[in-house]
């Protein structure tokens, strides 16, 4: 069933790949002194990598534009359904989607290679196979490699050897001092990598329906007390942990007087979401489904976060599709994101998406993907940290304390607004000077 599910993946989008690549191209009709645009292929994972590539075709476009030179044509690449979602709704003509060649065979990378013809690869965060980094280093495509947000380690395991060296150009206040950048071109010598002094996650703070929405959609609900709790890309054994957790909270007589306590849970992977729902139902939450505000309600599904607050008896919404959080994180006044609470599941998930909403955020002390990020937060007092042992205090206090919710909240905005301007100077300078060297 697994291998149908990736034969699936794979052809996804890609039936008509190659049809569409060879025609992409303003200039493909062989037009009379047509000038051919730049091909960028952009190699993204997941949600994260897919908006910072977003961004990243916006700066690179005017970049072109200030020279005069014709606007790029772009190819971004992903491997989750979550980012297809997205992908598909973003409409965009310049920007070809589609997944990440999944067969690990050397004609299989040829083929992509040669379908996209790319001026510039561009990996966002992730090492890419080696089998398809040389297929890119062939001279003959003159393919320029860029590796943003890796470290060192990546590249020597891809085959690219490395010199460190520190880089000359102005950096703003250091944080995410592990990250590299590496430009390769097409030739297997030594490379020089720089430091990041921003951590690409910063990018984040750039979400178009966030970085200042501080309240939640209908103000109007904040009347009837309702706080709603959000525990985002949560894994099973933290999910199972919250729902015990929860089956206590809700049986505090003072916390029922004064608070309507909604709760909405969304899955790392959705196939969780018919287990989640199962376990809501037996303490007493009266689940529904959640499938985003574009559909209609069911007996099972209320259709969007409006009727999911106005409804009285219903406690939990259990998120079954991809591409929602823009609509979850407005809805919310508290934010836990998951992968972080157990040393079995640690990592963490990305916690400046919520902030940049202004919601007060919680994480786990095992966010280790994340731990540069979080240690700036906490001086700002911008997220919550806790642990097993303390997770119940710490949310029953920020469910009783508004005034310490907004403060959180309103730190966290604050913290993505001046991570924002100085990400978005130094990022387009990076940028210019590597697009530069090819104009």
């Amino acid at each position: 069933m697994k291998t149908f599910a990736k034969f699936k993946q794979f052809f996804y989008l890609k039936k008509d790949f190659f049809v569409k690549a060879q025609k992409y191209s303003p200039a493909a009709d062989g037009a009379p002194n047509a000038v051919n645009p730049k091909r960028i292929w952009l190699y993204a994972e997941s949600l994260g990598e897919f908006r910072l590539a977003l961004y990243i075709t916006d700066i690179i476009k005017s970049i072109l534009s200030e020279k005069n030179a014709p606007a790029p044509v772009f190819f971004i690449s992903f491997k989750t359904f979550s980012t297809l979602s997205l992908a598909q709704n973003n409409k965009d003509g310049g920007i070809l989607y589609f997944f990440h060649p999944f067969f690990r065979l050397r004609t299989i990378f040829k083929k992509y290679v040669y379908a996209v013809k790319p001026d510039y690869f561009i990996s966002i965060q992730h090492p890419v196979p080696k089998k398809l980094v040389k297929e890119l280093l062939n001279p003959a495509l003159e393919a320029k490699l860029i590796f943003m947000g890796i470290s060192a380690a990546c590249l020597k395991k891809m085959d690219i050897n490395v010199n460190l060296t520190s880089s000359s150009s102005e950096k703003p206040e250091a944080s995410g001092g592990s990250s590299f950048s590496a430009v390769v071109y097409g030739y297997s010598g030594a490379v020089e990598i720089n430091s990041m002094p921003l951590s690409l996650k910063y990018a984040s703070c750039f979400e178009k329906n966030g970085a200042g929405e501080m309240s939640r959609n209908g103000k109007k609900y904040f009347k009837n007390r309702i706080v709603v709790i959000s525990f985002v890309s949560v894994h099973k054994k933290e999910s199972d942990f919250i729902l015990k957790l929860l089956g206590e909270t809700i049986s505090d007589e003072s916390l029922r007087q004064k608070f309507n306590l909604k709760f909405i849970f969304v899955p790392r992977n959705i196939k969780n979401s018919h287990r989640l729902f199962k376990a809501a139902s037996k303490i007493g939450l009266q689940p529904v489904y959640y499938r985003g505000n574009g559909e209609n309600g069911s007996k099972e599904n209320k259709g969007n976060s409006e009727d999911f607050l106005k409804s009285g008896g219903v406690k939990a919404a259990i998120v079954d599709k991809y591409g929602v959080l823009d609509e979850i994180y407005p809805a919310s006044d508290i934010v836990y994101v998951g992968k972080s609470l157990f040393k079995s599941e640690k990592g963490g998930h990305n916690v400046l998406e919520p902030a940049s909403y202004g919601k007060t955020v919680i994480t786990g002390s095992y966010a280790v993907n994340f731990n540069d990020i979080i240690s700036e937060m906490v001086k700002y007092d911008a997220i919550t940290v806790t642990d097993e042992k303390n997770f119940k205090e710490v949310l029953t206090k920020l469910i009783k304390d508004e005034k310490l919710r907004n403060k959180t909240g309103k730190n966290g905005l604050n913290f993505c607004l001046k991570k924002r301007e100085e990400f978005k100077t130094y990022f387009k300078n990076y940028l210019t000077g590597i697009i530069n060297m090819g104009i």
